[in-house]
């Protein structure tokens, strides 16, 4: 089967974080789905993120990877979104953006716009016109259960599998067989990291940042 994989960069982020700190943040996405689909041809892996605002160096190690996972695999496709600035209010003091101020105090944060919507338009569109025979979800976020219901719909004969990032939760939601969810295993991702330098056709190199190696 042809496979393509649709990859939420935080949810994915934040699960390697949480359960194995920097270790597998500088993953081959194209090999890990190689990995959990051995005897599958991984036609595309788009992969969904933004660079993270009001972060220097993050972002900067961000934009590293990025340019390392394209230079490494051209079946990496990039698809970015952005952060907007959202500002939150104090209300009860003890409660997460609260102070004991009077008047309280605001405080800023960004939120992350566009990238679950790209996603799921990109699933749902690939269903619809028959690009690759399954689709793989690498996220647990519940917000992208209408793109694989509509997936379903539209290609009833297309598995769908949930590959769920590490210390993140499987959707609880029942599809009647018709989708199998599987936590990553830690082998995939020990197996599955890019080189410490890669390389591109340009000839540029990307170092795995510092910061990174574990």
């Amino acid at each position: 089967m042809d496979v393509v994989a649709y990859v939420d960069g935080f949810n994915l982020y934040h699960g390697l974080k949480s359960k194995y700190g920097r270790a597998y943040l500088w993953l081959d996405l194209v090999e890990l789905i190689r990995r959990i689909r051995r005897h599958d041809t991984v036609i595309k892996v788009r992969y969904f993120t933004a660079i993270v605002k009001g972060e220097p160096d993050a972002a900067l190690r961000q934009e590293t990877y990025l340019s390392a996972l394209a230079a490494n695999s051209p079946e990496v496709e990039i698809i970015r979104g952005h952060f907007k600035k959202k500002t939150a209010r104090c209300r009860d003091c003890g409660a997460r953006w609260t102070c004991e101020c009077d008047p309280p105090q605001t405080f800023h944060t960004f939120e992350e716009k566009l990238t679950d919507v790209a996603l799921a338009v990109a699933m749902t569109m690939d269903a619809a016109s028959g690009y690759g025979d399954m689709s793989v979800l690498v996220s647990t976020d519940t917000d992208f259960r209408p793109a694989v219901e509509a997936s379903l719909q539209l290609a009833p004969a297309r598995p769908i599998l949930i590959a769920c990032p590490p210390g993140r939760v499987g959707p609880k939601h029942d599809f009647s067989g018709q989708v199998i969810a599987f936590a990553i295993p830690e082998e995939h991702l020990e197996a599955s990291l890019l080189p410490d330098e890669v390389t591109g056709p340009d000839r540029r190199t990307y170092k795995r940042p510092d910061k990174w190696s574990g």
